[in-house]
């Protein structure tokens, strides 16, 4: 095999900096030639290297980084209309996208399923203007995220359990939307919405258990509008996926939907925060439209 290797050296607080020789040197003892190696500098310099790499056909682009990078190589992969696959060595803090197509957290097991080269076709879903691959977030999980991703400081999947109570504390609102999708509209007060693909976000927190990444299908969860000790109170649920049954929560699968919201929302795509006053989100999902490794 012959493969691009494109790395966010900001991943995983400074990890894929660190481990990018390692694991190219790793990988050519496996049988993967590395032809050209490139770090990003920013999500869209990250989607702007994948476009360019799948331009001189390699055989696979391999993205060392998280769920960020994650989602920026999909974005550069849909917008070059596709081309070689995409494989992936996790080395960000919750590494959720990864964890559905079974790539292992340790970097080394994961260049080893690279070398296989078993490609499978995985679910895309579109909104607005850009791509997202595990999850679309709506409301308090948006704002989680937007606290996370300002605690760099912080070293471990521990910040997101201190952004959530920060979010708690300082960023608490219950927005309300208008929902259209086949079965009808919903229009209600809420505390999230979360559109998903994959199952886990948060790197753990199992919004949507019986999600699937090859089914034409989101899954969308609704919880409407809770007190911030009801969130607490739902906390644990969400992270053994047991919510699913709680008066407050709804879940339904869709293949498009609309979202309005008067006062405006808190967006963010596979952890990366898109809008902080969205207006309108309209989602569809193109079944197993990218090409991966796994």
């Amino acid at each position: 095999m012959h493969a691009a290797l494109v790395i966010n050296p900001a991943a995983g607080r400074g990890a894929g900096r660190h481990l990018a020789a390692p694991i190219a040197d790793y990988l050519a003892e496996l049988g993967v030639q590395i032809h050209s190696r490139h770090f990003s500098r920013s999500g869209d310099d990250l989607a702007t290297q994948v476009r360019e790499c799948l331009a001189v056909r390699p055989d696979a682009v391999i993205v060392v980084g998280g769920d960020g990078s994650v989602h920026a190589a999909v974005n550069g992969w849909m917008q070059a209309g596709g081309g070689a696959p995409l494989a992936f060595v996790p080395v960000g803090t919750g590494n959720d996208f990864t964890k559905m197509l079974g790539y292992a957290s340790d970097w080394r097991a994961a260049c080893r399923q690279i070398a296989q080269a078993r490609t499978r076709q995985v679910d895309v879903a579109h909104c607005n203007d850009f791509h997202f691959i595990n999850s679309l977030g709506i409301g308090f999980d948006a704002r989680v995220a937007m606290a996370a991703n300002r605690m760099q400081w912080l070293h471990s999947r521990a910040v997101y359990g201190v952004a959530l109570l920060r979010t708690l504390c300082f960023d608490y609102a219950t927005p309300k939307v208008r929902l259209q999708y086949a079965a009808g509209t919903l229009e209600t007060a809420i505390t999230l919405i979360a559109v998903n693909n994959g199952r886990v976000e948060g790197g753990a927190f199992v919004l949507a258990p019986q999600a699937e990444i090859d089914d034409g299908l989101l899954d969308v969860v609704v919880a409407s509008a809770l007190s911030r000790f009801g969130i607490l109170r739902l906390v644990p649920r969400v992270l053994r996926g047991t919510h699913t049954d709680h008066p407050a929560v709804r879940i339904f699968r869709a293949d498009r939907l609309l979202i309005e919201c008067d006062a405006g929302m808190s967006v963010h795509a596979d952890g990366e925060i898109r809008y902080t006053d969205a207006h309108r989100l309209e989602i569809t999902v193109l079944p197993r439209r990218l090409r991966v490794i796994a």
